[in-house]
């Protein structure tokens, strides 16, 4: 199953846990594949939700076995340095029930 038929046909827990996945699924390359650079205030934003409720939520995807986080230190894109936090995820789809 690719990344993104994973992410829009999987039965998720919540609302929320599909909208975190299909931004994290749009932050990176149109093939679905890799893993995607992004801060938990990036998610929040996007899911118009507090950075608790996404950290929770990230953590849940991550205990499932759908997602894969790996914390970056500093993220450097082209001439600006973001010194933040960064994350790094990578969505790994699991079969089972999935429709």
């Amino acid at each position: 199953m690719s990344n993104t038929n994973f992410v829009h046909h999987y039965p998720f827990s919540s609302p929320l846990q599909r909208l975190i996945m299909i931004r994290i699924l749009m932050a990176g390359s149109l093939d679905g594949e890799g893993e995607r650079v992004l801060g938990h205030d990036v998610l929040a934003n996007f899911c118009c939700c507090s950075k608790q409720m996404i950290f929770k939520e990230v953590k849940n995807l991550e205990q499932a076995g759908h997602l894969t986080v790996r914390q970056i230190g500093a993220l450097v894109t082209g001439l600006k340095v973001c010194l933040g936090p960064a994350l790094g995820y990578t969505i790994t789809p699991t079969t089972g029930d999935a429709k």
